[in-house]
């Protein structure tokens, strides 16, 4: 098995905030987490990457404990993970951000989320496009505003430009947060058939997302989240008509009474 959270649990004072959850995830998977907004997706995430430190539980990546670890220790290991708005050089050129994202991940002793800290606005880097920066770039359709600054993107170019950047720190894992947030039916789509190339690829994902649509679409398998708990896993339709996930999302009202 690729990575295992075995009883991950997140205390912030006296609130739960993810709650004794155990899941695993292969090669080439692609896992969905549903909840409502305060279900603990996105912590749950943050201690996969380790930017947020367990309360208890373990981490297993190939076998070897990883909790405890440095966020940029996670990433070069193989564990990338973007944030719901990209973290781009709005001054460069999308050929130049994916360049230097992969500049870092040869670098390999500082994360991916530590890209800006190298680089001040005001410098211009021009970095080599090799083979893996063009590869990349044609994956995730960018290709065609290679040239354009970021500044210039459209919002799902935005966001597609940050899979790109994760995608040349070579990641074995990668984590999404909210991908489809603010993307319209056509960005979707393209979001959706990229992630699925990623997937043939053999690269692992484990994406959160507030639309049900897509996550059901997308993923071979799903979790539910609510209050921090884990209340359903399995095929994302079975998980969808799950009694409580029903509740969680729409209220008890909702759910189907027992034949």
């Amino acid at each position: 098995m690729l990575f295992e959270a075995a009883h991950a649990t997140k205390r912030f004072g006296g609130l739960t905030a993810v709650a004794d959850i155990s899941f695993a995830v292969d090669r080439g998977e692609i896992l969905g987490i549903f909840g409502p907004n305060g279900s603990g997706k996105t912590t749950l995430l943050n201690l996969i990457s380790g930017i947020l430190p367990l309360s208890a539980g373990r981490l297993r990546w190939k076998g070897a404990e990883i909790h405890g670890l440095a966020p940029h220790r996670i990433a070069a290991l193989g564990i990338v993970k973007t944030f719901q708005n990209p973290q781009l050089f709005l001054e460069l050129t999308v050929a130049e951000n994916v360049g230097i994202a992969g500049h870092l991940a040869l670098k390999r002793h500082l994360g991916f989320g530590r890209v800006r800290e190298l680089f001040r606005p005001a410098q211009r880097v021009q970095p080599g496009l090799d083979a893996q920066s063009e590869r990349i770039l044609r994956l995730c359709r960018l290709d065609s505003v290679r040239d354009q600054f970021a500044a210039s993107l459209s919002y799902g170019q935005e966001k597609m430009l940050g899979v790109a950047m994760a995608m040349m720190c070579e990641p074995e894992l990668l984590l999404l947060d909210e991908p489809a947030s603010g993307l319209g039916e056509e960005e979707i789509a393209n979001l959706e058939a990229v992630l699925r190339e990623l997937r043939r690829e053999g690269v692992a994902l484990c994406v959160i997302d507030h639309k049900i649509g897509f996550l059901g679409r997308l993923a071979d398998r799903a979790l539910a989240l609510r209050h921090g708990a884990l209340i359903a896993e399995g095929r994302p339709e079975a998980v969808l008509n799950h009694p409580d996930v029903i509740e969680a999302y729409l209220g008890r009202q909702h759910v189907p009474a027992e034949a």
